[in-house]
């Protein structure tokens, strides 16, 4: 080897042992700050009567909370834009009531509708004389359903 050489191999050795020190140096403050935070986190676990993890959980508890939240506010405006609606459309049929009303009290025909006269005379044989039917069975089973139709 000549000399250019062996000045190039120092001059190397050199800073890969300067690299190696200032390494070595960051590892061991970063070992000694682990340290730290692993006493940091006994005393606060003994002190406050919790661990990271319950911190965790409580964290994901609290956004699966604000979820729900978020999904109950959305069915509340949605619900109360529904019944806003509703209600403009009560205001808009009571005062197309209102209206009518009016304008029939100034016809003078406002007044309440009458009940037909109708008498309960129709029996079972009027209603079966009067079937297009022409089997008995039909006739029957016919005036059996009319029953509930007979005033």
């Amino acid at each position: 080897m000549d000399k250019s050489e062996k000045t190039y191999n120092k001059s190397s050795e050199n800073v890969s042992f300067a690299e190696h020190k200032i390494l070595k140096e960051k590892y061991e403050s970063l070992m000694m700050e682990h340290e730290n935070l692993i006493k940091t986190l006994e005393f606060l676990e003994t002190t406050h009567g919790f661990t990271v993890d319950d911190l965790v959980n409580k964290q994901r508890e609290a956004l699966e909370r604000k979820e729900v939240i978020e999904k109950w506010e959305n069915k509340f405006g949605e619900m109360q834009k529904k019944l806003e609606f509703v209600e403009k459309n009560i205001e808009y049929l009571v005062s197309m009531d209102d209206e009518t009303e009016m304008n029939c009290v100034d016809l003078g025909s406002a007044r309440p509708a009458e009940r037909p006269n109708v008498k309960n005379t129709v029996s079972k044989e009027d209603v079966m004389a009067i079937s297009d039917d022409d089997e008995e069975n039909q006739r029957i089973s016919n005036s059996s359903r009319q029953d509930h139709f007979i005033l």
